[in-house]
């Protein structure tokens, strides 16, 4: 069973692991494996220290997906600017892990006020993307932290209402 969760500062080990897990598993169709290495590079030597600050900064929600002790997947959104910035999942047999996710940032992001949200999804996201209600607003490139570029799709949701609780 998942629990997500908030993150809390001691997660950020794990959250950038999780990052790097997810890159090499998920993204080898869709990329070179420069590309690959570049983007999971981003993650050291300072990604957990940037993700300790995410998680403390109120501006942002970071939510993990943990099993047992161990954190499969997490999300990343900045509501006050409409953007979901991450989700990642590492390999695992439990499945809809990412789903889950998207649907607990999506939920924080609306409560906060935000009426949709935007995201650059790598093309090895763009279908999970689309499934779950996105729409392609165009192509383009994502300038990672070496200056590479990497092919993206820039993409929004319009968020909806929670639905009532039934109370019946």
């Amino acid at each position: 069973m998942v629990k997500i969760r908030p993150a809390v500062r001691s997660d950020a080990a794990a959250i950038v692991s999780v990052r790097q897990e997810a890159i090499f598993s998920k993204a080898s169709a869709h990329y070179a494996p420069g590309i690959l290495d570049a983007w999971a590079a981003s993650a050291m030597p300072d990604r957990e220290a940037r993700v300790e600050l995410q998680i403390a900064d109120p501006g942002f929600v970071v939510l993990v997906a943990e099993t047992g002790e161990e954190i499969i997947g997490y999300a990343i959104a900045t509501p006050a600017r409409s953007e979901l910035r991450a989700v990642y999942v590492k390999p695992n047999p439990i499945g809809r892990v990412g789903r889950a996710l998207l649907e607990a940032i999506e939920q924080r992001a609306f409560n906060s006020g935000t009426e949709f949200l935007v995201c650059s999804a790598s093309l090895s996201g763009e279908a999970f993307y689309k499934f779950n209600g996105y729409t392609e607003d165009h192509r383009g490139h994502y300038r990672m932290r070496n200056g590479d570029l990497m092919d993206c799709v820039f993409m929004r949701k319009k968020l909806a209402p929670p639905a009532p609780a039934d109370k019946g």
